[in-house]
């Protein structure tokens, strides 16, 4: 990751301001407070966003404005990405607004936690090593404020260790133990609680035993008596199928005598039939003698049909021959007062309308004349078509009478027809009535017999009681049965309430030999944990925290002697990685030491921490940047001088130093110079 450029606007001191970041090492150069330090806190902003209790929105925001900006371009790999992160002033504090992403080109809006999630899926940072407080891996490998990294050397062994853990991301190892310990912990209880469970397994076993012996008793006194309940049953069914041959004879008589009461009623209504149909016989016969008499005159139906229909067209032609009559007499009429017209117009006609003569009287005369002869043609014609006319209505009158005479005829042999086919129809009834008159007599004769028949068979006394006496008899044996029955279900009943006792009692018993076998299972486990597996994790830490810590110790000594050459003055970590210092074969505490040894022992295990970080997290996408705050303060001339060494050692792609010191000008490739004027700060 190399930066290339950092947009700031409404940023602490800055008001609008682009930074460009070139390859190669680079000094940010300012007086103490012209901003140089914001620089560096909007770069962490851009990457992270706001951290609790380090990087807080209100702090970055200019006073007085309402929003800003921080717009972070950098290089990755092949990749070209630009961040931006908004921040806005709302009613209590400075809060992050939404921001973007644009990598290669491609933009993306994404919310606050979204661009952080990228972010450290882009430099390859482990999310959880970027907490709600510290940003351990870009604390430890960028950027790490001087202070910070003096504090560490002052923190206590445990917390030193801790930070280490997490930075290496081996404090998995110790949380392995906690989590052993406390698992160990439970176990014992676990123990303590299966021991509990098992106190009383024995005298449940005995208990057990009792029950089921007690169970076997009842069992087989429940089966005498079903024995004894099966025969008594046996016997029952016995009475019950004699019962059942007495009532279905019972049922027989009281049925016979509801047949009776039906029978007679049969030969009651069957009679009354009978007496009806001698006088629908009596009935039918005179009606058959009077019909016989009506129906003696008929004649040929067929015959007075066709002279019917030879009537009809007769008077069918005679009004087609009056139609035409009437429709020349029209046309004749018509023909005369068309003359007539002529007549009365060239009477009154003194000049021809077409040539505009004179019309003289001879010529009127000679109209008159020829129309006259006219009308007098068409009269005589229109006198003989009325005569033909009176004629033809008169034959067509004389027609009619003949017609509806035929008519009247043709009606009489319907109804004739009809009373002869009524006369049929009584001599067929007449014929079933007799069919029916001599079935109802054989029928009526059946059932007086079949009344005779059952009448004998309601009057048997002995049946009654017989059926009395198996009735009785039934009645005690099915109450011995209940007594019996009861009996059995309070046996039954005891035996399945000691059943489900045993049954609970048997679960309990499975549950405490379940609880023995995991009892040996946890004493098990309890000891491969506190022997072998605790011993384990241990070795495990230990290894990895010795391998980081002879490499660790290596670089720190390094940089140490290239930074202070003093033969009297030694380092190295011990275990917890605390730097000892000795001096003149002495150990002496950090506190002891002059301003500009603490800074290289501070910028010694900085660039160590750096470097081991680097080679341990082969994930982290940042090798090529390093941010050093103030690495000088407190260095003597010639200590200064050694930061060209330190330079030209760590062959790192971009170096950015923040300093006052103008001496290290000289040292870098590029320089960056803030300058702040009337509260606003600018790169010049």
């Amino acid at each position: 990751m190399l930066l290339n450029s950092l947009k700031l606007k409404n940023i602490r001191s800055y008001t609008e301001e682009t930074i460009n970041f070139p390859e190669g090492s680079i000094i940010l150069s300012g007086d103490i407070g012209t901003g140089k330090t914001t620089v560096l806190l909007s770069i962490e902003f851009a990457l992270f966003g706001i951290i609790r209790g380090q990087l807080s929105g209100s702090s970055l925001l200019r006073h007085g404005k309402n929003k800003g900006y921080i717009e972070l371009k950098f290089s990755l790999e092949k990749s070209v990405i630009i961040i931006r992160r908004g921040l806005k002033r709302s009613n209590k504090n400075v809060i992050q607004d939404a921001g973007y992403i644009i990598i290669n080109g491609k933009k993306q809006d994404l919310s606050p936690t979204e661009l952080k999630s990228k972010i450290l899926e882009l430099i390859g940072y482990q999310e959880e090593l970027l907490t709600k407080s510290k940003s351990l891996i870009y604390r430890y490998t960028v950027y790490t404020p001087q202070e910070d990294m003096k504090q560490i050397l002052l923190e206590k062994e445990d917390e030193r260790l801790d930070v280490l853990r997490k930075v290496f991301n081996i404090d998995k190892y110790k949380r392995m133990k906690e989590n052993t310990v406390k698992y160990v912990r439970n176990l014992k209880m676990l123990i303590l609680k299966f021991e509990t469970r098992l106190e009383n397994l024995e005298e449940k076993k005995k208990e057990q035993d009792d029950y089921k012996e007690t169970i076997n008793r009842l069992d087989k006194e429940a089966k005498k008596e079903q024995i004894l309940i099966t025969e008594k049953k046996n016997e029952l069914n016995t009475e019950k199928e004699t019962l059942k041959q007495y009532e279905k004879k019972i049922s027989s008589i009281e049925k016979a005598k509801t047949e009776i009461e039906i029978i007679k009623t049969k030969i009651g209504n069957d009679k009354q039939l009978l007496k009806n149909n001698k006088i629908d016989l009596e009935d039918i016969n005179l009606r058959l003698s009077k019909s016989n008499k009506e129906t003696e005159k008929t004649e040929n139906v067929e015959s007075l049909n066709r002279k019917n229909e030879e009537l009809k067209k007769k008077k069918e032609l005679l009004e087609q021959n009056i139609d035409k009559i009437k429709d020349r007499e029209s046309k004749f009429g018509a023909l005369k007062n068309n003359s007539e017209s002529i007549i009365e117009k060239i009477t009154s006609l003194e000049s021809c309308p077409v040539c505009e003569q004179k019309v003289d009287t001879d010529y009127k005369k000679q109209i008159h004349k020829r129309e006259n002869a006219t009308i007098g043609d068409v009269a005589s014609q229109i006198s003989k078509l009325v005569s033909l006319k009176n004629k033809r209505i008169v034959e067509l009158e004389e027609l009619r009478v003949q017609i509806n005479s035929l008519s009247e005829r043709l009606k009489s042999q319907e109804i004739i027809f009809l009373k002869k086919k009524q006369f049929e129809e009584q001599k067929t009834k007449k014929i079933n009535l007799l069919e029916k008159q001599r079935k109802l007599i054989s029928k009526i004769k059946i059932e007086e017999q079949n009344l005779l028949v059952l009448v004998k068979k309601v009057e048997d006394k002995k049946l009654l009681l017989k059926y009395e006496k198996s009735k009785n008899l039934l009645e005690e044996n099915t109450e011995k049965i209940k007594e019996k029955e009861i009996k059995q279900a309070e046996l039954l009943r005891e035996k399945k309430t000691l059943e489900g006792i045993s049954s609970r009692l048997k679960e309990e018993i499975e549950k405490k030999e379940q609880s023995k076998l995991e009892l040996i299972k946890v004493r098990d486990l309890q000891n491969w944990m506190l022997k072998y597996l605790l011993n384990i994790i241990y070795l495990m830490e230990k290894h990895i925290l010795l391998r980081i810590h002879n490499e660790f110790n290596e670089y720190f000594q390094e940089w140490f002697n290239i930074l202070l050459e003093d033969e009297n003055l030694n380092v190295r970590l011990d275990e917890t990685f605390t730097p000892i210092m000795e001096q003149n074969g002495y150990e002496t505490a950090l506190e002891n030491l002059s301003g500009g040894e603490k800074t290289s022992v501070a910028l010694a295990y900085r660039l160590a921490l750096n470097k081991v970080i680097n080679d341990f997290v082969g994930t982290i996408k940042t090798k090529d940047l390093l941010i050093l705050d103030e690495p000088t303060d407190g260095f003597s001339s010639e200590q200064i001088d050694k930061i060209r060494d330190i330079l030209d050692m760590l062959r790192i792609k971009q170096v950015v130093i923040v300093s006052h010191e103008p001496k290290l000008e000289s040292y870098v490739d590029n320089i960056i110079r803030v300058h702040k004027e009337e509260h606003v700060s600018r790169v010049i």
